[in-house]
């Protein structure tokens, strides 16, 4: 096999990337029974774990 044809086409590397997302979303929603709330609540117990500064853009004045 010649290096031209192991060299990836130019969306080929683009798609491996978003296969590689779409696999790692479908895992992480899975493993919350596909509930989006499960999920968040999930996220936000974290964030609040975590003891990093959080921004809350809807609390601020315009």
């Amino acid at each position: 096999m010649s290096n031209a044809t192991k060299e990836l086409k130019p969306n080929q590397s683009t798609d491996l990337v978003l296969q590689e997302i779409w696999r790692i979303k479908d895992t992480l929603s899975a493993s919350y029974g596909h509930d989006v709330d499960r999920l968040f609540a999930e996220a936000r117990k974290r964030q609040k774990l975590s003891g990093h500064p959080v921004v809350n853009l809807q609390k601020r004045k315009r």
